[in-house]
């Protein structure tokens, strides 16, 4: 929706989102909380006692999103926001980003149970760099390598997790 306010250089066109429109990311962030509190109770418990379970570090950004994203609902229904100036409609290139970065992280989900971490990890930097629209080396080979290669160093390597 659009409305029309007088500003000291003349009218300005502002966007002021619906109350449903306001509430679909916090929805879609209680959702995808909850859902990875779910996913959380198939990760497999070690036959030894550790201090923490492997279920510890998911678990507690799953309930950190769920928690986060409620708060922005409540606070949407309590003081739905105001019209923002600077607030654009979405366009048609934001929406095929966002639904290309969402099937993005979906394949890469899929494709590393099938190709190593380092593969799958690369592919997915790069996809998400050339959705952006960088085409240079740089930001299509570079960047991947270094960013998949601090993953695998951390991860892999340091804290010994299974990659």
């Amino acid at each position: 929706m659009s409305e029309t306010l007088p500003t000291e250089t003349g009218p300005v066109a502002v966007v002021i989102p619906s109350r449903a429109r306001r509430l679909l990311g916090p929805v879609a962030g209680i959702v995808a909380g909850l859902a990875l509190l779910a996913l959380t109770l198939t990760v497999k418990e070690p036959l030894i006692p550790t201090g923490m379970s492997p279920r510890w570090w998911p678990q507690m950004l799953g309930l950190l999103l769920t928690l986060l994203s409620l708060g922005v609902a409540v606070k949407e229904f309590i003081a739905p926001s105001a019209a923002d100036p600077d607030l654009q409609p979405p366009t048609r290139t934001g929406i095929i980003r966002v639904a290309a970065f969402l099937a993005i992280i979906a394949v890469y989900g899929v494709l590393w149970y099938f190709i190593a971490f380092p593969v799958a990890t690369f592919a997915l930097f790069a996809a998400m760099v050339w959705v952006l629209g960088e085409r240079g080396w740089k930001a299509l080979l570079l960047f991947p390598a270094i960013t998949t290669g601090v993953l695998y160093v951390l991860f892999g390597l340091l804290l010994k997790v299974p990659l």
